[in-house]
């Protein structure tokens, strides 16, 4: 890492507290419409504080902006290059852009969707973990935005708790398995001229984040040293050992102690014990959490110091959205309290990543040519939502289904299970079929959160017209181009679809009435039962059972004595109350 030691021997401190510090793009973007560069907000970043890094999506909140639902990959890059002339010309390094990108590139408009986590790892399939962790990276190559905070390496542990979608589950063996296999996947090289030519990995959370006591986001971990040992470090030892270039500590406390403090978690056991070299970035604000949130520190200059100075691991601050960070370390710096040394050893941890990445030239540096320019560079941003890429995630999606039951309709043995369904003119007993429930209709809950937006979308326009072309049906939709038999669609009951609804009970649209008469026209129900996308804090229940009011749904069904196919579209383990031993409910999918 040739280039990563000249550059450091010619940074002055502020330059290496820049290289430590990542800020939101939301701090350098203009007001209004279209969304842009502020190139002054941008200058007194890069000449003020020497930023070294900038993560996000300007369109991660819950709606459109600017009448878009995100950039594209050329879009993306425009903005990623304007940024780096930007540093270029101030004499800085490039900057690394990270962004989440948890199930594909799902930031980039028109990149291929990928199944989220927990689906992926109800393949039991290594090769197509690998296979969706090498798309994300290329299409987020393709965007220049080659930082993923991906995977989600947390043993699924509390079932109330809403990220358990997005991990591989409660296995340890299994998460640690499929965890290396996207691994390998992101940060395989890209072709030759390519550049980005890499995209890094970013392991997360460490560590315990997955285990909240009450089920809650953010709610701290009681572990003992057995069970971090045998459950929840092996599968970052797992990416350790694969490689990983990156990972990012959790926003919890282990056993009382903030793990964005802890020098005996980020530096005893993941540095000295694991072999970790890589880069390791906050999640967001939590070194400002460490005054805010945890009460760990008495002021934030302080929660500054607790993170940096005493872990010696922390090798940058999600900031994201002040410039406190940056003032901080150089008061700090000023009387000694955080030296030199502390210094070099992160901010060349950060300019080795952008080495490895292939972004980063020797210097002084050069205004680069845009990167777009490159012939090899064109082709991957054109493959951006191939179909090559839309078969793979396809592939993918019918490997993660899981059949829960599947049994003869009306308990006659003599009969096959109800499962797959086959119309009558294909030899099967189908002639029509209903579709009911709340996820019957609705793109934005099969594909969960981080979907356009940090909770995902209910507008099923946001994600079809972020990939023109593409087949999206819902399951309604497909059913109906199945062909071979008649579909009526009663939506039966209604969720909020807003944001932030998560614990909302189904409102009832239909009558019973009209439920039980077209249930018995019917040859088979099939209902969709689920709920909202969500995820962190915004997704806690404290209560797992499925809302009453799809519960009721499926018994009001089951009185019109047609068999049942219970679809359930969740991000999480859900209690059904008995409604999934229902005689008509058959088979459970």
């Amino acid at each position: 890492m040739a280039a990563a030691t000249l550059w450091l021997s010619r940074m002055s401190a502020a330059d290496k507290i820049g290289q430590m510090t990542q800020l939101d793009i939301s701090m350098v973007l203009a007001d209004g419409c279209p969304l842009r560069i502020d190139d002054a907000k941008l200058r007194r970043q890069l000449r003020v504080h020497r930023l070294g890094s900038l993560l996000n999506s300007p369109f991660s909140g819950t709606e459109p902006r600017c009448g878009s639902s995100g950039w594209n990959a050329s879009e993306w890059r425009a903005t990623v290059e304007h940024v780096q002339a930007a540093a270029a010309d101030e004499g800085l390094p490039p900057l690394i852009y990270g962004i989440d990108s948890v199930h594909g590139a799902s930031y980039c408009r028109g990149a291929t969707l990928l199944p989220q986590q927990l689906g992926l790892a109800a393949s039991f399939d290594e090769s197509l973990a690998a296979a969706s962790g090498w798309i994300t990276g290329k299409d987020s190559r393709a965007a220049a935005t080659p930082w993923m905070f991906a995977p989600i390496l947390g043993v699924a542990s509390h079932p109330l708790w809403p990220r358990v979608y997005e991990t591989f589950g409660e296995d340890p063996l299994l998460v640690a398995r499929m965890g290396a296999a996207v691994v390998e996947g992101m940060q395989r090289r890209g072709g030759e001229g390519e550049i980005p030519a890499r995209a890094a990995a970013c392991m997360k959370h460490f560590v315990g984040y997955s285990a909240p006591r009450n089920g809650h986001d953010r709610e701290g971990a009681w572990l003992s040293r057995r069970e971090l040992e045998q459950t929840y470090l092996p599968p970052f030892q797992a990416a350790v050992d694969a490689g990983v270039q990156s990972a990012m500590e959790s926003y919890q406390e282990v056993n009382g102690e903030p793990v964005v403090g802890s020098a005996a978690l980020l530096q005893g056991l993941l540095r000295e014990r694991m072999g970790f070299e890589g880069l390791l970035v906050t999640d967001w604000h939590e070194v400002g959490n460490l005054h805010d949130f945890h009460r760990a520190a008495s002021s934030p200059e302080e929660a500054v110091l607790l993170a940096i100075g005493g872990s010696s691991s922390l090798d940058m601050s999600m900031v994201p959205t002040d410039e406190s960070f940056s003032v901080l370390m150089e008061r700090l710096h000023a009387r000694g309290a955080i030296d030199e040394a502390r210094l070099d050893v992160s901010a060349l941890r950060v300019l080795r990543l952008k080495e490895w990445l292939g972004l980063l030239p020797p210097p002084p540096a050069v205004r680069p040519a845009p990167w777009s320019h490159s012939e090899a560079t064109v082709r991957l941003v054109e493959s951006v939502g191939s179909a090559s890429d839309a078969a793979l995630a396809h592939e993918a999606a019918r490997a993660t289904v899981t059949l829960l039951k599947n049994a003869p309709p009306f308990g006659d043995d003599e009969r096959p299970p109800l499962l797959p369904l086959l119309p009558f003119d294909k030899g099967g007993s189908v002639r029509r079929v209903l579709v009911t429930g709340p996820a019957a209709d609705s793109l934005g809950r099969l594909s969960g959160g981080w979907t356009a937006h940090w909770q995902g979308t209910l507008a099923d326009d946001e994600i079809r017209g972020s990939r023109p072309g593409a087949a999206t049906p819902t399951l309604l939709e497909a059913l109906r181009a199945a062909g071979g038999w008649e579909v009526d669609h009663l939506p039966g009951c209604s969720l909020p679809g807003t944001a932030f609804a998560v614990r909302s009970s189904c409102a009832q649209t239909n009558s019973s009435a009209e439920l039980i008469a077209a249930a018995a026209a019917a040859d088979v129900v099939v209902a969709c039962l689920g709920e909202d996308p969500h995820t962190e804090k915004p997704g806690d229940l404290d209560d797992l059972s499925l809302d009453a009011g799809q519960l009721d749904l499926v018994r009001v069904l089951a009185s019109a004595g047609k068999p049942i196919a219970l679809v359930l579209v969740t991000g999480r383990p859900r209690l059904l109350h008995g409604v999934e031993a229902v005689p008509q409910v058959n088979a459970v999918l």
